[in-house]
């Protein structure tokens, strides 16, 4: 049988499987988080919109990370001929944090049928801990949950396997949060809106992220005393007349006119 046929028998198990809750495991759909040594790099934040390995690929796009400071980009569609189509994928990271989302998604596969459509999906993270929603989303005739339970898989054995809200925990403590994360056999995956966080981290490009201290101003100290006022002496005894102190502010006394009588000779 051709991948093709297996992909396209796999869909129609996966649409029953849902319909009848079968295959989601465990029953309420949560496994526990997958642990691996590092994330793709380590000390930073990173988030894409989408990204293919196999027989049809896409690089991570639109990817950034804030190894050099606060990082955003998006795109305003992106066609993965046979296998996606998607519009208004945005990423962005920084300061402990990190965001993926894409829109109006359409993953047909190569097949007549839709495998996946949704009008939005989302990840976040922050410090380590993270999550993810969807809007209007189907995996073949089931309509999904806003939010599922981490780890949510729906899988048909040996053909493929649907991801939802898929939870990485890396040994550095940091976290993957794929929104939802595709597995054909071992030929095709498929990833959209994916996010990484360092835990307890407001890494922003190895920038110093503390603020210079606030300056002080110092007024110079001045030691002015007030003017001193110093009385002279006129040698005047009790007739001194009060023009002969200076006044309040230390000027020179008025002359006091003293009145005499000259003697006329010769």
């Amino acid at each position: 049988m051709s991948t093709k046929k297996a992909v396209a028998g796999g869909v129609g198990l996966l649409a029953t499987a849902l319909a009848t809750s079968v295959l989601l495991a465990p029953a309420a759909g949560a496994t526990a988080p997958t642990t691996t040594t590092s994330a793709n790099e380590t000390g930073v934040n990173s988030a894409y919109a989408i990204a293919a390995k196999g027989l049809l690929g896409a690089d991570k796009s639109p990817y950034v990370t804030d190894a050099e400071g606060f990082s955003q980009e998006s795109l305003a569609k992106l066609d993965v001929p046979g296998l996606a189509h998607v519009r208004l994928l945005n990423a962005a990271a920084g300061a402990g944090r990190a965001r993926a989302s894409v829109a109006d998604v359409n993953i047909g596969l190569g097949l007549g049928r839709p495998l996946l459509t949704a009008s939005a999906i989302e990840a976040t993270c922050k410090d380590g801990k993270g999550s993810s929603s969807l809007a209007k989303a189907r995996l073949g005739d089931a309509t999904l949950d806003v939010a599922a339970p981490a780890n949510t898989t729906v899988a048909v054995p040996g053909v493929l396997s649907v991801v939802l809200n898929k939870q990485v925990k890396h040994d550095d403590g940091s976290i993957t949060v794929t929104a939802i994360s595709v597995k054909i056999d071992n030929v095709q995956t498929l990833d959209l809106a994916s996010v990484t966080c360092v835990p307890g981290d407001d890494h922003d490009g190895g920038k110093p992220t503390t603020s210079p201290g606030k300056p002080t101003s110092s007024k110079p100290s001045t030691s002015g005393h007030a003017p001193t006022s110093t009385k002279t002496s006129s040698g005047g005894g009790a007739g001194a007349g009060a023009g002969d102190k200076p006044d309040a502010n230390g000027k020179a006394p008025r002359p006091t006119p003293v009145k005499a009588h000259l003697d006329v000779t010769g």
